[in-house]
């Protein structure tokens, strides 16, 4: 199969697409369209399917593109650092389908074990979902979500780590085209969130999280069943850490309020009352500004709204309301 990168379609549908219009392709090294197209066409091959007229769906931590040729959404990780990552995720959606959980299902590729490596790159495989990315304004379906998985048995033989407050964000900012004294600025508060973390006292049990639980991590099925998405950072630790990041959405002005309220009533708890929320805020400004500010090179847009975040950070002030991208 030798299908050229050129037939891989580059969709506005999620969170970076809309802005790749502007993308800089400079740096061999960044996770760019143009690079991955070249991941996805090898993957394809080893995995015994066509890659011509893929559309891709996400930037991100991770590409994801659909195939044209099959139900199939080919999910490809920035670097190797993210292997466990994938290979646990793989692992949480064969234990939530033998729990009848709705979540996003893994594509089987034969006999060969997920995932596999690409050029230096994880790559899973699933199947599509038909349906759409929930709304802005469905947070009570995620809340719904969260509060089933939450009531779920620990499972015996799947290992889960810790909950991590800060996952990849030190390895972000050791690699992001950003000012090294943004850069400084930012470790400086993690280590300063570190230690006021310390003081906590959780008040929910201890549970398998999802770990980045937020609105657009939830697939609308045509037939209205709500299906979670986005598995790799799961982990065990108290249920706070997966109502931290909606709630932070929704102080960033990411969220209305009407939704957030929707959001604590469906899930039966609202974070924000309790005395340790001010810490977790604060741990999810970091992850949600370390996240963007390695995408930076990608467009204007990008850029602007990483350089909103990291001033908002620096003043302590919400001039204007973070944006999704």
């Amino acid at each position: 199969m030798s299908t050229p990168a050129a037939v891989i379609q580059h969709s506005a549908v999620s969170e970076l697409s809309p802005s790749l219009d502007g993308v800089a392709r400079s740096s061999a090294s960044a996770f760019l369209p143009d690079m991955v197209d070249k991941v996805l066409i090898s993957a394809c091959r080893a995995a015994g399917l066509d890659p011509a007229d893929a559309v891709m769906l996400r930037l991100g931590e991770n590409m994801l593109y659909q195939l044209a040729s099959a139900p199939v959404v080919v999910r490809i990780a920035r670097n190797l650092q993210h292997w466990d990552d994938a290979a646990k995720e793989i692992a949480v959606a064969n234990w939530l389908a033998a729990q009848r959980f709705p979540a996003a299902q893994t594509y089987n590729i034969g006999d060969r074990a997920q995932p596999i490596q690409i050029d230096g790159h994880p790559v899973t495989f699933w199947r599509f979902i038909p349906g759409r990315a929930a709304n802005l304004d469905e947070t009570g379906i995620l809340g719904g979500l969260l509060r089933q998985l939450h009531r779920l048995d620990r499972p015996a033989d799947l290992l889960l780590p810790a909950v991590q407050a800060f996952g990849h964000v030190p390895a972000r900012l050791d690699t992001a085209p950003i000012p090294a004294a943004d850069a400084d600025f930012l470790r400086h508060r993690v280590r300063e969130l570190e230690q006021e973390l310390q003081t906590l006292t959780f008040q929910l049990p201890v549970t398998a999280l999802h770990g980045d639980a937020h609105v657009k991590n939830v697939m609308i099925r045509d037939d209205g069943q709500a299906v979670l998405i986005d598995l790799e950072a799961f982990a065990f630790g108290p249920a706070e850490w997966d109502l931290a990041k909606t709630a932070a959405e929704a102080s960033m002005g990411m969220l209305d309020a009407d939704a957030y309220a929707a959001f604590a009533e469906s899930y039966g708890y609202d974070i924000t009352t309790w005395s340790g929320w001010p810490i977790l805020q604060g741990i999810q400004q970091i992850k949600m500004t370390s996240w963007l500010s390695q995408n930076v090179d990608h467009s204007a847009r990008v850029r602007g709204e990483y350089e909103k975040r990291i001033r908002t950070l620096r003043t302590g002030q919400l001039t204007e309301p973070w944006r999704g991208l």
